[in-house]
């Protein structure tokens, strides 16, 4: 069994207990505007362009088999990304390694070899292994395994996920989980569609059924973005705490404040990023939007990243 990943992250911090390495699954069925992982959402390898890291040799332009990239002399080459296949013979050969491929194939034993070699982080932090992505759902079986992998040595497992994908497939990747991270962007149905490309339903269907189902075998938390216009006005956030407060099962709600910090790997897939401009969320704007939802929260724990 083999499964594409875009990045191994070793020293992880913020995605769960704990000193942590992340495995970063390729793909994923939501398009959310702000997302800060772009190079993660398509379920195949791709091309990125790394312009400050050029040379300006002209290589790429010359062994390009489909004649996609053109290079001025003394500047970076540019690339049709309507014809380019990101069939990767340009980043193979790249002297300065501006052009690389985004997704690496590998096996359960290749992915759980690097993860063992953390042990001593892990045991020394609490800490463990976080599977991110992308959308782990998409390759389920493979995460179910190497999750079954890092449990039988003691390691803890988490899974950041959108909820987006069968509950059967959920619930067995469940099983194998100590925590479980689960993103609602939005509560309305049409905003949700609008702001992420899917509808809700299936996800808050999976979310009450897995906190009725799991709650108490593992730590169930609810995370919220908070994107300035989108989803952190006052209405929206009273109706997040109440529906917070009405889920079983739940250890947790995070407010995980917007950040920009993703927006250079559009660039770099030469895609547009679409919230432009957008400035994060001043501080006082974020400590109301905590305090708004912790006062329809009712006994649920309201946490925030910032």
């Amino acid at each position: 069994m083999k499964a594409l990943i875009e990045n191994i992250q070793h020293y992880c911090l913020h995605d769960g207990p704990g000193t942590r390495t992340t495995v970063f699954f390729k793909g994923c069925p939501l398009r959310c505007l702000w997302c800060s992982n772009p190079t993660t959402q398509r379920p195949t390898r791709e091309l990125l362009q790394k312009a400050d890291n050029c040379l300006a040799c002209g290589l790429c332009a010359r062994i390009c088999p489909k004649g996609v990239v053109t290079q001025e002399p003394g500047k970076a080459p540019v690339i049709d990304r309507a014809l380019c296949d990101d069939c990767g013979l340009c980043a193979r050969d790249c002297p300065g390694k501006a052009l690389v491929m985004a997704g690496t194939e590998y096996s359960v034993e290749e992915v759980f070899d690097i993860l063992k070699g953390d042990m001593l982080f892990y045991r020394n932090s609490g800490g463990g292994v976080t599977f991110s992505g992308g959308e782990v759902l998409m390759q389920y079986g493979f995460a179910v395994e190497l999750a079954e992998r890092c449990r039988r040595l003691n390691i803890n497992t988490a899974m950041e996920t959108s909820g987006f994908g069968a509950y059967t497939h959920l619930r067995e990747l469940a099983e194998t989980m100590d925590h479980i991270f689960f993103d609602v962007k939005h509560l309305d149905a049409g905003a949700h569609q609008r702001l992420t490309g899917q509808p809700n339903d299936l996800i808050l269907d999976n979310l009450r059924r897995l906190g009725r189902e799991m709650g108490g075998r593992l730590a169930l938390h609810l995370r919220l973005p908070l994107i300035p216009g989108m989803n952190d006005d006052p209405d929206h956030l009273e109706r997040y705490g109440a529906f917070a407060a009405g889920l079983e099962g739940l250890a947790d709600l995070e407010l995980l404040p917007y950040h920009r910090l993703g927006k250079n790997k559009y660039d770099m897939l030469g895609r547009a990023y679409a919230l432009g401009d957008v400035p994060p969320l001043a501080r006082e704007a974020v400590a109301a939007a905590v305090g708004c939802v912790r006062e329809h929260a009712g006994h649920v724990k309201v946490l925030c990243s910032a």
